[in-house]
Order: C-alpha cells, then structure tokens, then sequence
C-alpha cells in the first residue's frame, strides 16, 4: 500500500514538475520589448502620412505581385536559407556582425538600452499603422504556403502593411550608425537584406517593407528630439569606445 502511494506521488511530481516546465519555457518564448523613448503623444502617427497599401486592381500591386513571384524563386538560395533565419532572430544578433561587434543585454548593456529602445518606439509605431491599414499577408491572401509554415497560423492574425521587422530593422540600423558612423553603409544594406527577407517568406509585399522604410525615418526623426534617447546615444557611444579600446589592446 505505501509502495503504491509513493510510486504515485512521485508519478504526481514528475508531472507537476514538468508542466511548470513548460509554463515557464513558454513564458520565456514571448518576445518582449525594451521601454520605448517616445510617447504616444510624440512618436509618428503612420496612418498620417504613408500612402494606402495598393489594392489587386491597381497597377502598383503589379510591382508587389513580381516580388511575391521572385521572392518563391529565392527560398532555396542562400538568401533564403537567411531569410528563413532571420524571421525569429533578435535583433542584437541579427544586427551584431555588421555592427562589427556582438551586441548582447549583458555585454553592451547601454548599446542594447538604446538600439532596444528604439526598436520598441518602431514596433509601436508600426503596430498602429498595421492596425490602421489591415492588409492581408500574401500567403493569407493568395492561400499558398510561406517559407516558414510553422509559425504562419500566428502570423496569420496579424497584418501585412507596413512590415513590423523591417521597420524595427531599419531603426536598428540607424541607431547603431550614429554610434559608429563608418559601419553605416553595411549595417543599411543589412537591414535592407532584412526586409526583403520579409518578401522571400511569403509574410510581406514590396511595398510594406517600402513603407516600413518611410515610417523608420520618421521614428528617427522624433527619436532625434528625445532628451532622453540622446542622453542614452552618449552612454552607448562610452560603452562602445571602451569596448574597443579594451578589444584594440587584447589585439596587441
């Protein structure tokens, strides 16, 4: 009797135990974001200023209809292959080699502040405008599947138009130029190369990413008038010239 009592206890803590192991692995699965610098009263407002999303009828959804076409041919390309990475990839590591240095929360914690910061102000941003516009995915829109059929049920749910990665893209790259200018040219082509990911997965239209690219200025442009983000740009432009010096003499 008290042989089956523990085999049962112990059968009834394995299970607890592993369910709290799984609320917790999918706890920590759920993207967050950094605090953002802007208010909702002081970041751009998208619903504004972009141009509506081209419907099927106009001649500029041709233009989107050829990407959507190009972007299956590149799936099984190296391009695609990085497409299909990026998707899930945080930005501080799709973003550190052509920064020419790893960005991490616990190595470039000021680095992170900032180019964090300011993807959640281009996150925020975009979301408004895609609640705005609500346009389909194409792999909604055309029912054909996407490069990465494991998550299309989630993106499903939300809309096309703009591009929340391209736009979140976009400012990372140019948050980080401002912290080192020469790295500018390869951090935009990076963040291009990200958005047009974006195409090749079946999740966006040229002219979302396009779009994303109007409304990342925009977010810069307010990002510039922040006391607080040019307070933080100071103390990860510190960070970062300490982290080569430090890097320069182990070199030696």
């Amino acid at each position: 009797m008290e042989r089956n009592l523990m085999r049962q206890y112990r059968q009834w803590m394995a299970t607890a135990i592993l369910f709290v192991c799984c609320v917790l692995a999918q706890a920590q699965a759920v993207i967050t974001y950094p605090d953002p610098f802007l208010t909702d009263e002081t970041r751009p407002d998208g619903t504004l200023f972009l141009p509506e999303p081209p419907e099927e009828t106009d001649p500029a959804f041709c233009n989107d209809f050829y990407f959507y076409q190009w972007g299956k041919k590149q799936r099984e390309t190296d391009f695609g292959k990085q497409a299909k990475l990026d998707g899930p990839m945080e930005l501080f590591e799709a973003f550190s080699d052509a920064f020419g240095m790893t960005i991490h929360p616990g190595l470039t914690p000021e680095i992170d502040r900032l180019a964090g910061g300011a993807g959640s102000d281009a996150h925020r941003a975009n979301k408004r405008a895609k609640n705005f516009f609500q346009r389909k995915r194409p792999f909604v829109q055309f029912g054909e599947p996407s490069l990465v059929p494991e998550t299309e049920e989630e993106e499903a749910k939300d809309y096309s138009y703009p591009s929340g990665h391209a736009t979140r893209g976009y400012v990372y790259a140019m948050t980080l130029s401002l912290i080192e200018p020469d790295s500018a040219n390869v951090l935009m082509k990076r963040a291009y190369n990200y958005a047009l990911g974006r195409v090749v997965a079946g999740y966006h239209y040229k002219s979302d990413i396009d779009a994303s690219a109007i409304l990342a200025a925009s977010v810069m442009g307010a990002l510039a008038g922040s006391d607080e983000f040019r307070k933080q740009l100071e103390k990860a432009k510190k960070e970062y010239a300490q982290l080569k010096k430090e890097k320069a003499k182990k070199n030696k």
